[in-house]
């Protein structure tokens, strides 16, 4: 006979392997400095491709006004402006991916811990039977 108590339990755990639990549980599986690096290395190419297309844009946008006066363009101070622009935009965009991520990875462990637990309680109770 099934106990009310089991089949609660199962239940809530049934419920957080589909939904939240789902993703916490893939995130859980990762070391925490393996999780973070490689999001930030996924946030590194994105950010670059990212700023290039803006980049591309820009330069589009500007195109006449670029082939009229190129001959009186500080090119060095352009370049360094773009650099300089490309190392803040990966800072930034750096800076709140670790965050973000850290963040995450902490919830994923509370909710994975807990999952854990609620596993045992239920491995208890078959073994009371």
């Amino acid at each position: 006979m099934l106990k009310e108590e089991k089949i609660r339990l199962m239940t809530k755990l049934a419920r957080y392997e589909s939904g939240e639990g789902k993703e916490e549980l893939r995130i859980a599986r990762y070391y925490r400095s393996d999780y973070i690096g490689l999001a930030l290395f996924r946030n590194f190419f994105l950010a670059s491709i990212g700023y290039l297309v803006i980049l591309l844009l820009v330069g589009a946008y500007f195109a006449e006004f670029l082939a009229e006066h190129l001959h009186t363009l500080n090119v060095t101070w352009i370049g360094m402006m773009i650099v300089g622009g490309y190392l803040v935009t990966i800072g930034v965009y750096s800076v709140v991916t670790y965050t973000l991520h850290t963040i995450r990875y902490g919830r994923a462990q509370k909710g994975a811990a807990a999952y854990e637990r609620r596993l045992r309680e239920l491995e208890a109770l078959y073994e009371e039977e």
